[in-house]
């Protein structure tokens, strides 16, 4: 099978990296020049929690769409804010049978698809598990989260697509290289469980400069956490996605983080955008949650405000205020 990795970032690397392992026929397409620079001269460097580190080499990693050509499976891992542009300066990837899925963070990434593509190509989806991109080349991560049955889910967003097939096999490569996978009917709901935890950490925790684990023990930061936790259950369950808030706050808030000495720090993605000067995947979390919540007449006061903060700040990065030397 051919697959393109189209955003092989972090996160697309260390997927396709595994599907590489797993047999496929793997490439990378990204417009990082040195990162795919480094891939396709050196390989993929992974250091994963739980495994000894590895290099895996990939059939091929370019900027460019026409050195890869036509492919079986498209997986899509750019931000939200880039998956049009991303799809269409990318053409040379697809062609008639082309399955495109997209594991992005967020809602609202299949509906782009759909304007783009015939439905029963596309494919959606959630990652449960984690990578960072620490030098162009070489990454870290958690191949699944400790909560999780899977790294990954996913299901083609017309249930009677003729490709199912397809999918099935990229869960068979993903087991092969050492990855779980689910096809799972019941995605809507999956992705809507990612989405509250990056609905109240991701942006939140990138306004403050802080990491989540400093937000949420924090009085205040514990109440805005409930509050815009809240928001997102009432959304998904006023969809048909029943979401109990009191349960997620036990099992996603303060009650589960374990008590003791502070080893370690993690920072969100959106932290990293921010100090990068970098456009945040806020329209599809806190936007997305705010903007659904409209559409079926819940509201969602928090998540709008979250929203709205953020893409001041992002509009705004050349107006900081620098101190005088």
């Amino acid at each position: 099978m051919k697959i393109a990795i189209l955003g092989a970032g972090a996160m697309g690397a260390m997927v396709g990296a595994y599907l590489k392992k797993g047999g496929g026929e793997v490439y990378f397409v990204d417009p990082y020049e040195a990162h795919m620079k480094a891939v396709s001269e050196n390989g993929l460097f992974m250091e994963i929690e739980g495994h000894a580190p590895e290099t895996v080499r990939v059939d091929g990693a370019t900027i460019r769409a026409e050195d890869v050509g036509v492919c079986d499976v498209v997986i899509l891992l750019v931000k939200g804010i880039n998956t049009t542009s991303s799809v269409q300066n990318n053409k040379a990837l697809f062609g008639d049978g082309t399955v495109v899925l997209t594991l992005q963070n967020g809602i609202g990434n299949a509906d782009l698809l759909k304007r783009l593509l015939p439905e029963e190509n596309i494919g959606h989806g959630i990652l449960k598990s984690s990578a960072t991109l620490y030098a162009p080349g070489k990454i870290f991560g958690r191949d699944r989260f400790p909560d999780s049955p899977a790294g990954a889910f996913f299901y083609p967003l017309g249930k009677e697509t003729r490709r199912f097939d397809t999918y099935r096999r990229l869960v068979d490569i993903f087991t092969a290289g050492g990855f779980i996978a689910r096809l799972d009917e019941n995605i809507e709901a999956i992705i809507w469980d990612k989405l509250y935890n990056n609905a109240v950490f991701n942006c939140p925790c990138a306004i403050l400069q802080i990491a989540p684990q400093d937000f949420i023990s924090h009085e205040m930061g514990t109440e805005l956490y409930k509050h815009i936790g809240r928001e997102v259950c009432a959304v998904a369950t006023a969809k048909g996605i029943p979401m109990d808030a009191e349960d997620y706050w036990t099992h996603h808030g303060l009650p589960s983080i374990p008590k003791g000495p502070v080893t370690e720090r993690h920072y969100t993605s959106a932290i990293h955008d921010v100090s990068r000067g970098n456009r945040t995947e806020v329209d599809f979390l806190n936007g997305a949650v705010y903007r659904e919540g409209q559409k079926l007449g819940v509201p969602a006061p928090y998540n709008e405000t979250i929203w709205r903060m953020t893409r001041i700040l992002e509009d705004t990065y050349d107006l900081k205020y620098v101190p005088e030397s």
